[in-house]
Formats: structure tokens, sequence, C-alpha cells
């Protein structure tokens, strides 16, 4: 069975940003006051953001819209309903649908102002289905 690195290689023209290191998960972990999944750990010290065709993933970046801090505590202050146990792993940009990913791995939706529906059992599962054609 595939993992997550294998899935996000396999994305149509995937476009991967720099690893970020170890010290940088730990940061970003720090400013968030949670503990990314396992999962998501993989992912950033393998690509640290992605842009594929149809997804672009948070994770460590320089650029906000992109950076995994920036986009959190944002989208907590816009939704306080949402607990602070969650990070943000897409901004859709689209009727302010955010995307979610809890500290044991499991995949969230929220509209502007609704609590969260659990729509995947990972990040790999939420990447094959969002781009399944």
């Amino acid at each position: 069975m595939a993992n997550i690195v294998d899935i996000i290689n396999n994305l149509p023209e995937l476009l991967p940003m720099k690893a970020a290191t170890t010290t940088d998960i730990i940061d970003a972990e720090l400013q968030l006051r949670l503990s990314f999944s396992d999962e998501y750990k993989e992912y950033l010290s393998t690509f640290g953001f992605i842009i594929a065709d149809g997804i672009e993933l948070s994770g460590i970046a320089k650029s906000e819209h992109r950076n995994v801090v920036a986009l959190t505590k944002e989208a907590w202050k816009l939704n306080p309903k949402v607990p602070h146990n969650m990070y943000v792993i897409e901004n859709t940009y689209v009727d302010g649908i955010i995307i979610w990913q809890d500290t044991a791995g499991s995949i969230y939706q929220t509209n502007p102002n609704s609590v969260q529906k659990k729509i995947a059992n990972s990040l790999k599962d939420y990447i094959v289905n969002r781009t399944k054609k």
C-alpha cells in the first residue's frame, strides 16, 4: 500500500518545495501549541509544502498563504468553533471552505462559522479522494 510520500510523488504537475527540517517542524508545533500527526510530519520533512494540479497543501513556507502556522492562526480567529488540536492543511479559497487535520491524523472540513465535519481518515485518503477524476 502506498504511503503519503508515494501518493504525493504521483500527483500530476507536482511542484514540491524545500523539505522542512526537524527544527522547522518542532518550531511550527510550538507556535501552534500542538503536535502534527506523524503523516503530516512525514509530508513536511519530504516536501515542505506542495502545489500540484488542483491541490495546494499547507506546510513550512515563508509565504503566509501557504504556511501552516499563519493559515491555522488566522482560521482559528475566523472560526472559533474549531478546536485547537486541528491545523489547516488546505485553504480551498472557495466559499470559505477550510480543510483541517487533527493531531491523530483525521481530516475535517469547515465552512464559515460551522463545526468541523470529518471527510477522511488520513491526509493520504484526502489526497486520493480529492484528486480522483
